[in-house]
């Protein structure tokens, strides 16, 4: 299958290897780059006009954050999660994203909560476009939510969690209604840091989580492409 080509190209004003890797990790979130497609090195030159030691350096990177695997005899390839990986995965994610919504209602200050609403309010506006837009605006939301928290070492874990739950995050917001229900999930979760009740704000977090991996694990049993069986 032929790596599709598109405005990739990168620019010289941050290190190429992470330019590469931006852009290879967004061509997996989009579905361009399909489970288990093996990375012809040539090809991924073109397709960002970087050089092979840069693209090597940019999949040993992907590699550590679980979106592509070095395999025997096929070289690289996109990685494609196990149903089993998928629960283990949200599972953590679920204890995490409660920690940080729990301490950002403790401990948050008044500018933090407000680029929360700001970043909330483009979640909003995301949910009536499509998934992809969503995600960006969640992923947004994300971030101050986790600076907030106030925590570094929960901040370094759930950085390194989201990027390997990537794939996983895209793929719940195809499904049809699933942008909607996760909106007023993430709704229930600024509630209740509105009302400043860190046990609420975190259970609310858990839930969110929890319905985003019971949709990721109906497309596993449907012998979904991403997780197969």
């Amino acid at each position: 299958m032929s790596i599709p080509l598109g405005d990739r190209r990168v620019q010289r004003h941050a290190p190429i290897r992470e330019q590469v890797a931006a852009i290879l990790r967004d061509a997996i979130v989009n579905m361009e780059l399909r489970p288990g497609q093996v990375l012809v090195e040539r090809e991924l030159c073109e397709m960002t006009s970087a050089s092979r030691p840069s693209v090597r350096e940019a999949l040993r990177q992907l590699e550590s954050e679980g979106l592509v695997e070095s395999r025997n005899g096929r070289g690289t390839v996109v990685a494609a999660p196990t149903r089993e990986q998928a629960e283990h995965l949200y599972e953590v994610r679920a204890e995490l994203e409660g920690m940080a919504a729990e301490l950002f209602a403790e401990r948050a200050d008044e500018q933090q909560r407000a680029e929360l609403r700001a970043a909330f309010g483009s979640v909003e506006e995301s949910a009536l476009r499509d998934g992809r837009a969503m995600l960006a605006a969640k992923d947004r939301l994300y971030r101050v939510l986790i600076a907030g928290a106030g925590n570094p070492i929960l901040s370094e874990m759930l950085g390194g969690l989201q990027r390997r739950v990537t794939q996983l995050r895209a793929l719940t917001l195809t499904s049809p209604g699933r942008p909607t229900e996760s909106l007023l999930e993430i709704r229930a979760i600024m509630a209740a840091i509105e009302d400043r009740d860190p046990a609420a704000a975190r259970a609310a977090a858990i839930v969110h989580v929890e319905q985003a991996a019971r949709t990721a694990l109906t497309f596993a049993d449907a012998a979904s492409p991403l997780l197969p069986h």
